[in-house]
């Protein structure tokens, strides 16, 4: 309850101290939500997963936008496997399209469709997800289907686009067309926020740094670059999930660049051992021309049991704030450990 007060307060502080100076914009945003899957074997929740976000969904509602990665297919469908089959490494998500009013009741109104799960169940199983999220006023982002989510917050003009590493359209290992979109969109919004599902997985790979990385003989890109690159292209936030593990976050040229946010709301299917059953939560502000302003990174902590709560040791801003200053001298926010609160230098 404390921490829900000092994230309300936040939010608060910045809607009626500041209303009469100045706009912005709160974005709350989460990694990796996963609610169960029926496929090859009922890995379900019994509740639809509204365990998940009951101690949660506040804090993720004080966000003017309301961000996850959504790793799966909502398909009610009997096809098999999707164009990348089946193997002793591939795990394929398929969620019952009744568990998207879940993720609507949780308050989320954008998440990325742009990662290796998306097309777990085929053409069938995405065009599905996309008619589930349509139908709770969800917006989605995908890779080569070219959607940009967009918002008027306040009057502000705001675009969300997702990227992974995979070859072709909004790639971050050939980034180039990905920064001349970047480019384009700014020209039409006065901020762009980009999402990138990039990097190596696991407990070895919280640390970021300024070169490729392979994860299964797959090239994952250099997370690092493209977010430069894409800021300096115009992108006011860059949102990064992929590693299932938090990673630690800087502040470039004024931007604020987070390099993972792990996973947060993962049935049986993902690991929450460790680290990746930390579960951070976001909440930024941005001005007007999408300078970061200030935020907070509330700690969350996976239960199979009870679902995500909050963890009172502080475990992922502790671990988030250690990382940014292992990996980002001199371009790390500032950390508040009293109040969860980070702050550009």
């Amino acid at each position: 309850m404390k921490a829900l007060l000092i994230a309300l307060t936040f939010l608060s502080f910045s809607i009626h101290a500041f209303a009469a100076e100045e706009s912005f914009v709160t974005i709350s945003a989460v990694g990796d939500v996963m609610m169960g899957t029926d496929y090859p074997t009922d890995k379900l929740p019994n509740d639809q997963g509204r365990k998940l976000f009951r101690f949660s969904q506040d804090y993720i509602k004080t966000g003017d936008i309301r961000f996850a990665n959504f790793e799966g297919t909502f398909f009610d469908g009997s096809k098999g496997a999707g164009s990348k089959g089946e193997g002793a490494n591939r795990h394929l998500f398929r969620t019952p399209t009744e568990f998207g009013r879940t993720l609507a009741d949780a308050g989320f109104n954008v998440v990325s469709l742009a990662n290796n799960h998306a097309m777990d169940f085929g053409s069938q199983g995405l065009y599905s997800t996309q008619q589930t999220l349509r139908s709770y006023q969800i917006q989605y982002s995908t890779k080569r289907g070219g959607e940009v989510a967009t918002f008027n917050v306040r009057g502000i003009r705001v675009a969300l686009i997702a990227t992974d590493y995979y070859p072709g359209a909004r790639s971050i290992s050939a980034p180039e067309k990905t920064f001349q979109e970047i480019r384009e969109l700014k020209r039409k919004f006065d901020i762009v926020i980009v999402s990138s599902h990039a990097g190596a997985e696991g407990g070895n790979a919280l640390n970021t740094s300024n070169q490729v990385e392979y994860y299964m003989g797959e090239n994952r890109g250099n997370s690092v670059a493209f977010a430069r690159g894409a800021i300096d292209a115009g992108a006011s936030l860059i949102l990064m999930h992929g590693p299932h593990v938090p990673r630690g976050l800087e502040v470039y040229k004024g931007h604020l660049v987070v390099y993972s946010l792990g996973n947060f709301a993962t049935e049986r299917g993902i690991s929450v051992q460790g680290t990746a059953g930390l579960a951070p939560l976001l909440l930024a502000k941005l001005d007007a021309q999408g300078k970061f302003q200030k935020g907070s990174i509330t700690s969350f902590v996976q239960n199979r049991e009870v679902g995500v709560v909050y963890d009172k040791t502080k475990a992922a801003f502790k671990l988030m704030q250690s990382l940014s200053y292992q990996d980002f001298r001199g371009t790390s926010p500032l950390f508040d450990a009293t109040t969860n609160m980070i702050y550009p230098r």
